[in-house]
């Protein structure tokens, strides 16, 4: 695993990180084609494959907090450092990705939810997908101890910006202090569930003393030039060693980001056009309601 070493002053005044990747994980599970397996699914054996080319092209995995004291001038980082993010905190995580972790000598960041009574993902029922369990509180902490880095994903896996402020403050703030008081340890780093963010969110995460928050399709193309709003590439169960290839490029990060802009300009335009008009409404509201299921895919 690789240890961030200290900055002694040589490179203090690199504080860019634009070439930092960050892929999204939800589940890894033994075997993909099992009922109820869904988009978030990769398969162990898969898994490890990507582990096994990210070591082969070079690749070495950090945290966000690696990223935040590299910004602050008091690390250094390797040459393709990348990100392993998983949301949710399925136990699949701590039983399939960390001993394949472990075996490269690598780590991730994972996000959980601060209600530790929510047992399953009860959350995606709607969808049709079968309820798979979350890691218990034992399972975090060990996952800790290994090196990764647990951040928050809120309370209850809520839509933030489809509730109140009040309510999307207390999602965002007690889980921090939840977390914390059980790990012992600072968690300094926030996932919005679905992608759903918006710009008082990002205030809110901010005052609640996070340092990093992600995002899922939106947000700037380069690392740090947001930090509350951090782009990430989706690993699908359909992605193979090509595409997994493909992703890691700088350029498809890039076409990734304008793929994005030219759906928000698209939907705003849409959205000045309408004017009151009960149909455009309606189309606006149906390319709102495609945006949100890409965003929640990719």
């Amino acid at each position: 695993m690789y240890k961030a070493h200290p900055n002694n002053g040589k490179s203090r005044e690199r504080r860019n990180l634009p070439f930092v990747k960050v892929l999204m994980y939800h589940r890894i599970v033994s075997d993909k084609s099992l009922p109820g397996s869904h988009w978030t699914c990769v398969s162990a054996k898969e898994f490890r494959s990507q582990l096994e080319a990210l070591e082969k092209w070079g690749f070495t995995t950090v945290t966000f907090d690696d990223c935040r004291l590299f910004l602050k001038g008091e690390l250094n980082l390797p040459r393709k450092p990348v990100v392993l993010t998983f949301d949710d905190g399925y136990r699949d995580t701590y039983r399939y990705a960390l001993p394949a972790l472990q075996e490269f000598g690598m780590k991730a960041v994972v996000f959980v939810l601060g209600e530790r009574r929510i047992r399953t993902n009860a959350w995606d029922k709607c969808l049709g997908i079968h309820g798979a369990p979350l890691m218990k509180e034992v399972e975090i902490k060990e996952l800790r101890g290994a090196g990764f880095e647990i951040g928050s994903h809120t309370m209850h896996h809520a839509r933030l910006t489809e509730v109140s402020e009040h309510d999307a403050w207390k999602e965002i703030s007690v889980s921090k202090i939840q977390l914390e008081d059980m790990l012992g340890a600072s968690v300094p780093s926030f996932s919005y569930p679905y992608g759903a963010v918006n710009q008082m969110l990002k205030q809110l995460v901010k005052a609640a003393g996070y340092d990093i928050a992600c995002s899922v399709v939106s947000g700037p193309a380069v690392f740090n030039k947001d930090v509350f709003e951090i782009r990430r590439t989706t690993i699908l169960n359909t992605t193979n060693i090509a595409e997994f290839r493909l992703k890691l490029l700088t350029t498809y990060r890039y076409y990734e980001w304008a793929r994005w802009k030219t759906k928000n300009n698209l939907l705003n335009l849409v959205a000045k056009r309408s004017n009151g008009n009960d149909k455009i409404h309606r189309d606006v509201e149906e390319v709102e309601g495609a945006m949100r299921s890409s965003n929640e895919k990719q």
